[in-house]
């Protein structure tokens, strides 16, 4: 499987890292308006326009503009699209939902295996609970995350509002940023006399750029449509 990263950032040199001990990718080209600031004999360009070749998979790590013009060339190029950005507004939704029209498209807020696995115990305790249980996320991140919840704490809410008839209201969110936390993830049930914790930490990022590359060479199996973690993970049981 041939890739192409778009994004220059920490998850870039994480994604690439991660390849450079498989044997079923390669990372072809980098592309982003700013060069690595890490050392890479991966070609980058400033544009997608610029890649040498196309590739099999477009692994997306921007922002959410970037994530949108991502969507517009993976549509245009017949190239199917993994995207892990976070606070997407809903016009960029839109724009992956329209890629996925003509190529797979997966997007997630965490590819982590550890992450979606504490989402279906949450929506499991959800589902065994009244649907008045109070219930905290709570996220914990590094100092240079702007969106607030995380992506991945509103993901953690919508499993457990669909278990209570899609009902998200009675979830309280708690964000902290701070010094170089890579991400940490609490649910907290809160019943009569007692509550307990879901918890997931995460000490290193190689574990999104393993999942992007796992997610990746299932989507490429996949008719166009738009996937998420939890489709991925259901296709390898």
């Amino acid at each position: 499987m041939r890739i192409a990263i778009h994004g220059t950032g920490r998850m870039a040199a994480a994604i690439v890292s991660a390849a450079d001990g498989r044997h079923d990718v390669t990372i072809i080209g980098l592309d982003g308006p700013q060069a690595p600031e890490w050392e890479t004999t991966v070609p980058w360009c400033p544009t997608l326009s610029g890649l040498e070749e196309k590739p099999d998979l477009l692994i997306d790590f921007t922002l959410p503009e970037g994530t949108r013009t991502a969507a517009s060339w993976c549509a245009e190029n017949q190239v199917p699209l993994v995207s892990g950005v976070t606070g997407l507004p809903a016009d960029v939704m839109d724009a992956l939902e329209s890629a996925a029209a003509h190529v797979p498209v997966l997007w997630s807020p965490n590819l982590s295996l550890g992450v979606n696995l504490l989402a279906d115990l949450a929506a499991r305790a959800a589902a065994i609970l009244d649907d008045q249980t109070p219930v905290m996320v709570e996220d914990i991140h590094h100092r240079w995350k702007k969106d607030a919840p995380s992506g991945t704490a509103l993901m953690l809410g919508e499993r457990i509002g669909a278990e209570r008839g899609g009902d998200a209201g009675t979830i309280e969110y708690r964000s902290v940023r701070e010094g170089e936390v890579i991400g940490e993830h609490t649910v907290t049930f809160k019943l009569a006399g007692e509550e307990f914790d879901l918890v997931h930490r995460a000490h290193d990022r190689s574990i999104y750029a393993s999942g992007a590359l796992d997610a990746g060479n299932w989507l490429i199996q996949q008719p166009a449509g738009l996937y998420s973690a939890a489709d991925w993970l259901s296709g390898l049981r």
